[in-house]
């Protein structure tokens, strides 16, 4: 079982908290998983992502001309094909960091086709000041949105060298994240979000409806719609639905 941490920070060599709380948080689900669970850990200092020029091709053709140039190609395929997913990010000015905010962009084409349905996912925070919440929250609903299967969200205040807030209380958070990320590996579907099927719901009668305008019109269907198509999303009442028919012959 692979579980894949993107650390959305630069500053790998001289340890920020963000990476500091990931390499523990990793240990603790290694130590529950045993020899069965590898973790690995990514920062953009390994693969940068560049910002999204807002050109709209992988709207338009399932693909992102910037991929090839940075490192995004690479972290998409690692998660892709993780067993689940682990994202971390630094609070800047009560925000995700710039480089999460990069990556949540390029990804914008998946929270249309729904390419993470059923992922596995825990979300954290860590800021030494304030805006740790309100960060975790939003990148919780960006992975939502994709289909994600959110199991926790940690929002940890760092105050200097090795005081983590709530000291006494961190690990026990972190085990019970842990426990989480594990349940949601066995049973995904527990975790997909009222959002999600809300944005699945809205995005099925529209792509419907384009559908046959293009087919009566002899024009070609736009990638997402096609890919939504080809999934089987067409067809499901429900994403929990498109889930179980993933499982069962192949992801939708």
């Amino acid at each position: 079982m692979k579980i894949l941490a993107i650390v959305f920070t630069q500053r790998r060599k001289d340890k920020p908290a963000s990476l500091q709380v990931t390499e523990e948080l990793c240990r603790l689900i290694s130590e529950r998983g045993g020899r069965d669970v590898e973790t690995e850990i990514v920062t953009m200092s390994e693969l940068p992502v560049l910002a999204c020029a807002g050109c709209k091709t992988c709207f338009r053709e399932g693909r992102c001309p910037a991929d090839e140039a940075d490192g995004m190609a690479e972290l998409r395929k690692k998660v892709r094909e993780c067993d689940a997913l682990i994202a971390a990010t630094p609070v800047y000015m009560c925000m995700v960091s710039g480089w999460c905010k990069n990556f949540l962009d390029r990804c914008a084409r998946w929270c249309h086709v729904f390419e993470l349905l059923g992922k596995p996912c825990l979300v954290l925070s860590v800021t030494s000041a304030t805006g740790g919440e309100r960060t975790a929250d939003y990148l919780s609903e960006c992975l939502e949105v994709m289909g994600a299967a959110v199991s926790a969200r940690l929002a940890f205040q760092k105050l200097g060298e090795g005081v983590l807030i709530g000291t006494e209380n961190a690990k026990a958070c972190m085990e019970s994240a842990a426990a989480a990320l594990f349940d949601a590996i066995r049973a995904p579907e527990d975790y997909l979000s009222e959002r999600a099927e809300t944005q699945f719901q809205s995005l099925q009668r529209t792509y419907r409806t384009l559908e046959t305008v293009w087919l009566l019109s002899g024009q070609k269907c736009s990638s997402e719609v096609d890919t939504f198509r080809c999934r089987g999303l067409m067809n499901c009442t429900s994403l929990r639905e498109a889930l179980h028919a993933g499982e069962a012959g192949g992801k939708p």
